[in-house]
């Protein structure tokens, strides 16, 4: 059965618009995101245009929001992981919000920066080379004069990590029955 474009799609739950061709595509590309368009088509029983519609689509989207090498932070020398946990005084005000997350944004360390509920305001995911570079990254965020505390976790060991969502397990993307 041959599908193109977005036409005739039925939503796949929670708005995402994803149909289970979709849902496939995605499967089969977070495992192998250079896999040729034929194999794919071949593999989904569709065009290889038709793959590359749905390909198009998708990143339009921003469901795929691009490819990348994954690189051993190892590798580089980044053996340092950190997580720190912000508070921001309650008189900093949005400005000051604003621009200690601008400061992690533009940070080259910082690798994921969550806003969380609870007494702290941020989560911070860094890799470095040594301590001294989360400290500098500390005095940075300090001299915003925005931060009340800081709480600082070094990474021993790491037992899981997934970073991203790829390669995907097919429960990640298969469509949840509704009740």
């Amino acid at each position: 059965m041959a599908a193109s474009g977005t036409g005739g799609r039925k939503a796949g739950g929670r708005g995402t618009g994803l149909d289970a061709t979709d849902r496939a595509l995605l499967l089969a590309l977070s495992r192998d995101g250079r896999r040729p368009g034929a194999d794919l088509a071949k593999d989904l029983g569709i065009s290889r245009q038709a793959v590359a519609e749905r390909i198009k689509d998708l990143e339009r989207r921003q469901v795929i929001r691009g490819y990348r090498a994954d690189v051993d932070p190892d590798a580089l020398g980044l053996a340092v992981r950190a997580q720190i946990r912000l508070t921001l005084l309650g008189s900093a005000g949005p400005g000051r919000e604003r621009e200690v997350a601008k400061l992690l944004a533009h940070s080259p360390l910082v690798r994921s920066v969550y806003r969380v509920s609870g007494e702290d305001c941020f989560v911070v995911h860094l890799v470095c080379r040594e301590i001294a570079d989360v400290n500098g990254l500390l005095a940075q965020l300090v001299a915003t004069r925005a931060v009340q505390s800081s709480r600082t976790s070094f990474v021993l060991e790491t037992l899981v990590e997934k970073g991203g969502l790829g390669p995907l397990e097919p429960a990640l993307v298969l469509e949840e029955e509704s009740p």
